[in-house]
């Protein structure tokens, strides 16, 4: 299986690889383990779609382990330590070797898709963490909304034909900014992280609102998310667990060619508010290539990034995520109004 480096990425670290539908990440074994676990209760107890938490995270295939090398501009992954049943996970390494976390790709099968990194809480480490990193992140949590709503945007990448309009939101907003061409028809503009830290409960909304401007369609997918986000913080209630750093991704297709005759109903019948982790594909190809037309939904929302998160039974539901989940709610019910 060859893997090349993430195309698509609005925040997070280094490292991301795909092949095709499967996607791969640096890891430790505390991620692999939640979702493990995670995926082991999906299947003991399968529910109605969206009430369990592996209904929103990306289908777990497992983890590799080592044996990486460049070949022709691909990343090679040693297929004898590869574990696609998420159980032989070891936890000995030496300085050479690397673990890898295997996912679906959620972006596999959009042709540009548009990418929203949200990272949810106002408390972002956990004890394992030396105590001058969370002394750090302490302070970029008062100093921005992750502090006063328990949300941060940490990222936003965006597909358009034509430049993006509007005022700057804060003073020297342009230096966060980066437009790069997307093929012959049209171009990518990225926000970086200090865009996020810069943003203030004032104009937050107007940062969202931003993401989904380049799309006629924009009430529709911004209903849509709304949807989403009342029916994963019913869901949150309803799990008992402990996420630092957690973030929530938001994708949508930014090509206009795919929305060519999508009127509201049928994109509300056609574009699903869960994609079911058990639907996945089985990845058998092996190009490297994220874009598969025809294959994934016009949009989707997932819950990532578990290197701190633990399940926490018997200890009730986790205020510090659901309280950025209820502001973003608040905030998307106004703007699809």
């Amino acid at each position: 299986m060859n893997f090349i480096p993430s195309a698509h990425q609005a925040a997070g670290h280094d490292g991301c690889l795909t092949a095709g539908p499967v996607f791969a990440k640096l890891t430790l074994t505390q991620e692999i383990a939640f979702y493990a676990e995670a995926t082991r209760r999906l299947s003991v107890a399968p529910d109605l779609l969206g009430s369990l938490l592996a209904h929103w995270m990306p289908t777990y295939m497992g983890s590799m382990k080592e044996g990486i090398g460049l070949v022709e501009g691909a990343f090679v992954l040693n297929p004898d330590n590869v574990s696609l049943d998420g159980t032989n996970v070891s936890t000995s390494s030496t300085s050479d070797e690397k673990l890898y976390l295997v996912l679906l790709n959620l972006y596999h099968g959009f042709s540009h898709p548009c990418i929203l990194d949200i990272k949810l809480g106002s408390v972002l480490t956990d004890d394992t963490v030396t105590p001058e990193k969370k002394a750090r992140l302490a302070a970029v949590s008062q100093a921005t909304t992750s502090g006063s709503l328990a949300f941060r945007i940490c990222g936003m990448k965006i597909f358009h034909m034509t430049p993006l309009n509007g005022p700057p939101l804060f003073p020297n907003m342009q230096e966060t900014m980066l437009a790069e061409p997307a093929g012959k028809s049209g171009t990518y503009t990225s926000f970086d992280k200090i865009f996020g830290r810069s943003l203030t409960d004032e104009n937050v909304a107007k940062a969202l609102e931003l993401f989904f401007q380049s799309l006629r369609q924009k009430k529709m997918l911004l209903t849509r998310f709304h949807q989403r986000l009342q029916l994963l913080y019913n869901c949150l209630l309803d799990t008992e667990v402990r996420i630092k750093s957690g973030s929530l991704l938001f994708i949508y297709e930014g090509d206009p060619a795919r929305w060519t005759d999508i009127d509201e109903t049928k994109y509300f019948e056609t574009d699903p508010l869960v994609c079911d982790p058990l639907d996945a594909s089985d990845g058998e190809s092996d190009s490297g290539s994220d874009a598969d037309t025809g294959e994934a939904p016009l949009s989707r929302l997932n819950l990532i990034d578990f290197a701190h998160a633990k399940f926490a039974d018997g200890q009730g539901p986790d205020d510090n995520i659901i309280d950025g989940v209820e502001n973003l709610i608040r905030i998307f019910g106004l703007l699809a109004a």
